[in-house]
This record gives structure tokens, sequence and C-alpha cells, in this order.
């Protein structure tokens, strides 16, 4: 009690006034409670505004939903003041959250641009202050269905030139699965889409093939850009190669298939309606290609009849016809060439089973062609018939067979023939 005392009896309250710290945190905490008192018993009215606000749209239970529509764009770029008024210390506690900002989509009933008049609501339940103002006073907002559509990429780089001596060709998509892209956006914009190229700008002579980054560009039907922004395109790193090419003249060469034993290929004579054409391709693939093979034509196709034959080209790996040839004509000059039919006896078997016999039947009627010189001399012993057993059981089972000749070189069998075997 005594200690109390003695603290009390220190204690000077003019000691406390002469403090200047004190004197300082006194005047404030005097002036605020003024400042309070004046606030309260005046409650002064003021104005204030809140800028660079965004308004929302609710879709719910409207036919812009029902319909499937939606807004186009960011409508959060669109930025609002509003001037609220009321008691100071009200106001002055106010935030930019504290009230909400919307506009009503009850009157879009189909596609298009609106205007739409804005609207102010407290979020909170204070009350006491008024919204003066919301500027501007109405948002534009575009309304639109969703698409999603197709379009093949097409591929375009400007600027290409070739070294001497080489081709640089169209460009190619690259750089991704399918040239396809998927693009979806408003309608109104996808069905301005005509085409969609992937561009690259390259101004540069090429020696060999190159790739290069690309953008994605839209064009309209008339050739002029479409924008592409509230559209969202499904590739977007793509890229385009443009293939360096060289191209020759090279000879056709005809080429034959079941041709009998020890034929004289170079006793037909025949013409080709292209004798050469002119090849593009990779200059690697260019330089190691000396001349274009034909498709095979079967010679037992080839009678007096049937002389004429449409055929296609076997093309090397990284090669193409710069020609616009779809296939050639062969013509075989055989109008001195005679037919003869006989039968065939001598039956050569080929791959037979160990421990098994055959026993077959002749073939009748195989009509031979070649020239009148080796046929007239033709006889039964010069031909004969071979037959490939192979994995051939014991049984009776009905074969195809290839005619051959004895020491004969510029005729053929005209057709298939088949005999029916026994393997015992």
């Amino acid at each position: 009690m005594s200690k109390i005392s003695n603290l009390l009896a220190s204690f000077s309250f003019k000691k406390l006034l002469s403090n200047r710290k004190f004197n300082i945190v006194f005047s404030i905490f005097l002036a605020f409670v003024f400042w309070l008192l004046i606030v309260v018993k005046e409650n002064p009215i003021i104005e204030r505004s809140f800028a660079n606000m965004t308004v929302n749209i609710n879709l719910e239970n409207t036919l812009v939903s029902e319909n499937g529509m939606n807004i186009i764009g960011d409508i959060s770029e669109q930025k609002f003041t509003v001037v609220v008024r009321g008691p100071t210390y009200l106001i002055s506690s106010l935030k930019s959250e504290d009230f909400n900002l919307y506009a009503s989509a009850a009157s879009v009933d189909a596609p298009g641009e609106y205007s739409l008049e804005v609207s102010a609501t407290p979020v909170s339940a204070e009350k006491g202050y008024e919204i003066l103002s919301i500027t501007p006073l109405n948002i534009k907002v575009s309304f639109d269905y969703i698409d999603t559509k197709e379009f093949t990429l097409k591929a375009l780089a400007e600027g290409v030139t070739a070294k001497e001596g080489l081709i640089a060709e169209n460009a190619v998509v690259s750089g991704v699965e399918t040239d396809t892209v998927s693009i979806t956006g408003p309608r109104s914009v996808i069905n301005k889409i005509d085409s969609v190229v992937a561009y690259a700008k390259v101004d540069k002579t090429l020696s060999v093939s190159e790739t290069f980054d690309a953008d994605i560009k839209l064009y309209n039907a008339k050739g002029k850009k479409v924008k592409s922004e509230n559209l969202t395109i499904s590739e977007t790193n793509v890229k385009v190669t443009v293939p360096i090419s060289k191209k020759k003249t090279v000879p056709v060469e005809v080429d034959f298939s079941n041709l009998p034993k020890g034929f004289d290929k170079k006793s037909l004579s025949y013409s080709i309606d292209h004798e050469k054409v002119t090849i593009i391709g990779t200059p690697e693939a260019v330089a190691k290609t000396k001349k274009i093979k034909l498709s095979p034509i079967n010679i037992s196709d080839i009678s007096k009849s049937t002389s004429s034959f449409d055929v296609s080209a076997s093309l090397p790996e990284g090669i193409r016809l710069l020609d616009n040839i779809e296939h050639f004509v062969v013509k075989f000059n055989i109008n001195q060439y005679s037919e003869k039919i006989m039968d065939v006896k001598d039956l050569k078997v080929e791959n037979l089973g160990n421990g098994l016999k055959v026993s077959g039947a002749k073939i009748k009627n195989v009509k031979i062609c070649g020239p009148y010189s080796e046929l007239r001399n033709l006889n039964s012993k010069d031909i004969y018939a071979v037959v490939d057993l192979t994995d051939k059981k014991a049984g009776e089972h009905s074969l195809e067979v290839q005619i051959g000749f004895k020491d004969i070189e510029k005729s053929w069998a005209i057709g298939k023939y088949t005999t029916t075997i026994t393997i015992k």
C-alpha cells in the first residue's frame, strides 16, 4: 500500500504535459474525437465516384440461353463510373465491391448487337446512400450462336525462290498430325470463313527443303481477311515446309510378267504413246533415276485380238511425273504373228512331296502366239506344262499350270490353263 502511495505522490500531471511525445499522441486522439463528434452530429452529405467498374449480365431464364446463344467478346473491357451520395461516415467506407452493376438480357431474342441499360444495386444490406449516376448509361453487347466447323489448312510461303537448277514447289502444311483445323466461334463469323491458310513470310532463296513457323490466317470467299478475334482455333502452332525439287527427262521402258523361260523380250515390237517423260522429285532421287518402268504386262494377255494396253508407271520413292499422264498406251506390233492351238502332253511337276507320285491329264486347246517362222514347225515335243505342288497332299487337285517351250524364244501361250492331277 505504501508503494502505491509513493507512486501516486511522484506522479505529476504538469510534468506529463511537458512531455513532447505525449502531447503529439494526445493531440491526434483529441482531433479524431472532435472529428467523429462532428461527423456523427452534423452528418454532412458527400458525393463519391467509383471508376473502372464492370457490368454483369445473367443469362439464366432468358431466350439467349434457351436458344443456345451466348455473349460474344469480353464485356469486361467496357468500364463504367458510378457516382454515389450519402453521409460522410458511410460513403467514406464504401468500396467498389459493395455494389453490383448489371444489365438485363430479357429483351434479346435474336443474334446481333444490343445496347443494354446498366443498373446498380448494393451488395450489402448497408442503407443510407443513393446511386446518383452511371456513366455510360448503356453497355454494347453482341449475342450469337456458337458453332464449330472444320477447315482444310492451305499452306502459303511468301517470297520463296530456288537456287538455279532447282524448283521451289508449293508449300505444304507440317508440324501437325492432320491438315484440318476446327474453329469455334460466333456463327456470323464462322459463316464468313472460306479458307484457312498457314502463312509464312520467307523471303529467301533455298537450295534444300526447309520448314518455317506459320501464322493462321482466315479469308472470306473474296480473299479478304476475316478477323480471328472471338474465335478458338484447334491448331495454332503450325509450320509450312517448302519442298525443293529437281526435274529431268528420262526414257520409258515396258516391263513384262510370266515370260516363258528363255523368251527373247527384244523380239517383241511395240510402241509407247509417251516414250520419254519429265520426272520431278528430291534432287537425290532424281539423280538415281535413269528410266521409268511401266507396270508389268502379263505376256499371256497379249494376242492378235488384244494388242493394246493402258499401263501405269511404277515410280521410285520420291519421284513423280511432272507431265499430267495417268497411264501409258502400249501397242504391240504383232500383225505378222500367227496363232496355233495345241494339246500339251508333257507335264512337269515341281516341289512334289517325298514318297508321292503324280498323274495328270493332258492340257487341251492351248493357244500359242508367235512368229509364223516358229509356229509352223512347232509340235507337241516342243511344248510342256509346269505345275507347282508345294504343300499339296495326296488326292485330286485342279491347279493352274505355266506353259513353257523347248528351244523356242519368241512364242508364248495366250490365257490361263489348268489341269486336274492325282497325287498318290
